[in-house]
């Protein structure tokens, strides 16, 4: 479906593509005299080298970016006297003047001194084109990979704890599963609430990938989870990560930014001579224990046992299947350039990632070629591409009848009526594999036509093809003839996106005018096949079975958008910026026309006033920055959730159509309008840095489910824009440098996170439960209710569950939200003498619930459930309950127990990390410019709340991570990584 404004806007948009293109051909090639600029960057304290500092000629758009040995190549700087600027995430900014003659070289190195707080590092996310942080009126979080120093595994873990407002969770242990990530909670009821993704200024698919499971019979035969796109990028070819958090910020992207944005920014190559870099990855994954260690009759408790037999509840008695599955990784980096011609970085990295359950592997092949070139001094064109191969396997797990999971967590009540090892290992027949193809390819044109005007022009395309291939081979116990289904699903995104600007002052203000568009177009084609019925054991393929279906899917959005933006800047510290979006996306309906969001933000570098400086004030802080912003930004529908629709159907042998959406033409898109308030300070000569954000999102026309009248004789809810929200918190970082030695360095860092929201209005609406309406999942428990959280959990609460008593239950409780309200971080990092460093990451996550339905659908089928071990021990007989408190008649009992009883709080504290680093010896490095060695342990120690006595709270069940309202089914955690990690730089 492509609506008619949507292609006008497209066309547009490459219109101007082609005409700047055009422009940047015709540039003559006048080549300036020129010198070169070389020297290093070192840390002021340790004197190691500094990577990725960013080094650039005051005044030009010249400059580089230091290598890992911390040199760098300055090529085509301005003959004559020049001040050279180096500017570093952590450190105070620092110049130098150097005196460049014609084809000579001028030498400049830097000691930089960490900062906690600095406002000249630049930023492109959010903004049009590039901007100093001392510009931006919105809060702007931001990972720089040399600050990372574990080995990584993933993109998410990299920003676990690391970015204030960011809830980041972990869903299950098998391998593949992704992450959930939350920028301030919730902003829809009815939509995806994950954010946008951008790699190197690309669009890129941020939405999950499907799940492998058959298109007919139960969608529970699966390992029930949901892959990651974030999955495919290799942490080790990124160079930062930039997040937007909410509408303030993100009124630039349009109609799909609500949720905020994430920015990857890969390595590029540095003008100098070719730098490799070789890394290996060597460890292990390892489960943690996630039940109870306490007596059963027949249960063992000691931990050699443990390891041996099924009757372990510190693992709910999974053990026998557990393993130590190994990890490896190998990767090979290549960087450099000419002074006058390309720069180029090219990776290739090999990934063997053993997951804890039997069955579970992934192999994944990541290659990235970045180059960059300057044909003439006005155009520069820079090219990104990136390509991922990953094979996966998988153990049927979740809430799956023919799982391994779920049999081993029910023992002798499970689908065999068996506790026996041998008995649930026929499950490990099932056959689960997955391959994703997935390119990334990307290209921007800088075009300076005269001085203070640039245009820059992005092209990008995003192409994964997943294959599910799910296979209950023949003789399988729980269909013995056999079932097989093959997805084969590809989705593509092609992004357009055009920005000029030009700058100019007039007396003492400096103007920066930016106009732009962006056009996207998102296909996505799903072809599946279903056999069962195979004649006999062998390699089938869906023509084999006795019985076929297929089902078929195509869907096409088009958006595009066109935005304006003024930032008018005073004596370099007082900002104003205002900014319009104007948008058409082709799921809107057919009387919604263009939308429009505005922004306007104001940033003042206070502390850069003579009377500040005058003052005590400055004692307090040296550098202070206040800013407020405000901006809006939109949610669009899904692709027919605006038209009148009809499921082809067959019936008595006649071809029919079922009546499926009765459509809405005045159907558009959510509104999200936030105001951001905050400040930015440095103190105690830059030892103390703080950065404190409030902000107040209101979200109106929210997308709801409303019921229709049966007689219309469309049964399905229909989506309107009748609702209204409203979220509100509070971040704060918190870095510090309480030691700065020569030979030691202590830094302690820190994120706080507060966050509340509430349902204002349902638009007539009675509450609904937010999981059924969104999943299908009425397990999830939370509800849309006025006045509450989006969405709360509302169940039976037993009042008097510590006494020994029969339970009173006030049914419809309302529990809490189902996000976390309080998120906080915290780091340290301490340097000694020869390059020995050692680093501690933590989180803790809390103030919500969450529904363990692990636990009820065992004791419902009155398993001996762990949680019960207590209340078992003192039965006098099997039916005596007369010692039992009220919480464990209620629960233990099978014919007491419900479904909505089992919600409990869902707080956890994880250390993310504790890394020990050290530099190998120059004199044993035979030919090599530097090497490390480094130590890893990562999620091994956890705590909870004593309410939720197994499992773990950062699960997530069969609904994966993109689900509204998480619950908890028959998964296990994810495990806990051990790596040591070897890199050499030649």
């Amino acid at each position: 479906m492509v609506a008619r404004e949507g292609m006008t806007t497209l066309r547009i948009v490459a219109g101007v593509a082609l005409g700047v293109l055009v422009a940047a051909a015709n540039v003559a090639a006048a080549q300036g005299t020129s010198g070169t600029v070389r020297g290093t960057v070192r840390h002021a304290g340790t004197q190691g080298p500094v990577t990725g500092a960013q080094v650039s000629i005051v005044g030009t758009r010249v400059g580089s970016m230091t290598r890992d040995d911390g040199t760098y190549v300055i090529a085509g700087a301005p003959v004559g006297t020049s001040r050279v600027r180096v500017r570093m995430i952590g450190f105070a900014p620092i110049e130098q003047t150097v005196a460049v003659i014609e084809g000579g070289t001028a030498t400049a190195d830097f000691s930089l001194t960490p900062s906690a707080v600095t406002l000249e590092e630049v930023v492109v996310t959010g903004t049009a084109g590039q901007a100093r942080r001392r510009e931006v009126g919105n809060a702007i979080g931001q990972v720089k990979a040399a600050d990372v120093p574990e080995a990584q595994t993933n993109v998410s873990n990299m920003l676990a704890g690391r970015i204030a407002g960011a809830s980041i969770e972990q869903s299950t242990g098998s391998t593949g599963a992704g992450s959930s990530i939350r920028l301030r909670g919730n902003t829809s009821v009815a939509l995806s609430n994950q954010p946008l993704i951008y790699i190197d200024g690309v669009r890129v698919r941020s939405d999950e990938y499907p799940k492998n499971v058959p298109p007919a019979g139960s969608n529970l035969r699966s390992t029930n989870y949901y892959a990651s796109p974030l999955n495919d990028i290799n942490p080790d070819d990124i160079e930062r990560i930039e997040v937007l958090k909410g509408a303030a910020a993100t009124t630039l992207y349009g109609t799909e930014a609500p949720a905020g944005v994430i920015q990857i920014f890969t390595k590029r190559g540095q003008t100098g001579a070719a730098s490799w870099s070789f890394e290996t990855n060597q460890g292990f994954n390892r489960l943690r224990p996630f039940g109870i260690n306490a007596d059963d009759p027949g249960t063992a408790i000691d931990e050699r046992q443990c390891a041996k037999t099924a009757a372990c509840a510190k693992y709910l008695f999974i053990n026998p299947w557990l393993r130590d599955g190994q990890r490896q990784n190998y990767a090979l980096s290549v960087g450099g350039g000419a002074t006058n011609g390309p720069r180029y970085f090219f990776s290739g990295a090999y990934n063997d990632d053993k997951g804890v359950l039997p069955l579970d592997q992934s192999r994944k092949y990541v290659l990235r070629g970045n180059f960059g070139f300057a044909p003439t001094p006005k155009v520069n064109i820079d090219w990104t591409s990136g390509f991922t191969n990953d094979h996966i396997t998988n153990t049927p797990a979740g809430n799956n009848a023919a799982g391994l999971t779920l049999n081993a967590f029910r023992r002798d009540r499970n689908y065999y009526g068996s506790a026996d090892i041998a008995t649930i290992s026929q499950v490990l027949q099932y056959q689960l594999n997955t391959w994703i193809n997935r390119m990334i390819l990307g290209t921007t044109v800088s075009y300076a036509p005269v001085d203070h005007v640039t245009n820059k022009l992005t092209l990008g395309l995003d192409r994964a093809n997943v294959e599910n291939r799910n296979l209950r081979p023949f003789g399988f116990p729980e269909f013995p003839t056999g079932a097989m289904s093959d997805q084969q699903w590809q989705n593509q995104t092609l992004t357009t996106d055009y920005v000029g600007t030009w700058e100019h002052d007039v007396r003492s203000l400096h103007s920066t005018f930016a106009w732009g568009g962006q056009a996207s177009m998102n296909d996505t084609r799903d072809v599946q096949a279903y056999a069962t019925g195979f004649p006999g054991p062998g390699e089938p393929t869906i023509s084999s079975g006795s019985q076929w279906v297929g089902a078929e899917n195509r869907v096409r959005i088009v958006t595009g958008g066109l935005f304006f933006q003024e930032l008018v800047g005073w004596r370099d510290r007082l900002f104003l910026t205002a900014g319009l979006r104007l948008d058409r996306y082709s799921a809107f309906g057919e009387n919604r026309g263009v939308e429009s969001y505005p922004k306007v933000s104001a940033s003042y570098v206070i502390s850069d006033e003579s009377f500040w400086q005058s003052s005590f004030a400055r004692h307090l802080a040296n550098t202070l920055k206040l800013r407020a912003a405000y901006g809006q930004a939109g949610r669009a529908p899904g692709a027919f959730d605006a038209l009148q629709t009809y499921d082809p159907v067959g019936w008595g042998g006649q071809p029919a159509f079922r009546t499926r959406n009765v459509g809405n033409p005045d159907l558009g898109p959510e509104r999200s309008a936030e105001t951001e308030v905050g400040f930015e300070s440095s103190s105690l000569d830059g030892r103390v840095g703080l950065d404190l954000t409030y902000y107040n999102t209101k979200t109106s026309d929210a997308l709801l489910f409303v019921s229709l009248p049966p007689s219309e004789g469309f049964f399905n809810s229909q989506l309107k824009n009748v609702g209204s929200l409203q979220k509100r918190g509070l971040e704060l970082a918190v870095n510090t440098i309480p030691l700065q030695h020569e030979k030691f360095a202590w830094t302690v860092g820190g994120t706080i996170a507060l966050n509340k929201s509430k349902v204002l209005s349902l638009g007539g609406a009675p509450p609904f439960n937010v999981g059924a309406a969104i999943s299908t999942n009425s397990n999830a428990f939370g509800w849309a209710i006025e006045g509450q959280p989006l969405a709360v959990f509302r169940g039976r609460y037993i009042r008097n569950k510590d006494a020994i008593a029969d339970p009173d239950i006030e049914l419809n409780h309302l529990f809490g939200p189902s996000q976390p309200t309080k998120i906080f971080g915290i780091n340290t990092s301490l340097r000694m003498p020869y390059g020995i460093e050692l680093f501690a990451r933590g989180e803790y996550q809390g103030g919500h619930y969450i529904n363990e339905d692990a636990s009820y659908q065992a004791l419902s089928r009155a398993v001996r459930w762990p949680t019960c071990f207590a209340a078992y021990a003192k039965q006098s007989s099997p039916t005596d309950q007369s010692q039992w408190t009220a919480w464990e008649r209620a629960t233990c009992n099978s014919s007491q127990a419900r479904q909505d009883m089992f919600i409990f709080p869902a707080d956890f504290f994880k250390l993310r990390d504790v890394t020990l680093r050290a530099d190998v010896p120059r004199r044993l490095l035979r030919g090599a410019r530097s090497a490390s060695v480094s130590a890893s342990v990562q999620n091994w120690y956890s705590w909870k709340r004593k309410e939720f006595r197994v499992l773990d709270p950062e699960m997530a069940g069969n609904d994966g991570f993109n689900a509204a309202v998480r619950y908890i089914s028959e998964q296990i955690p994810a495990p806990a990584t051990v790596l040591a990690r070897m890199q050499i730089t030649f």
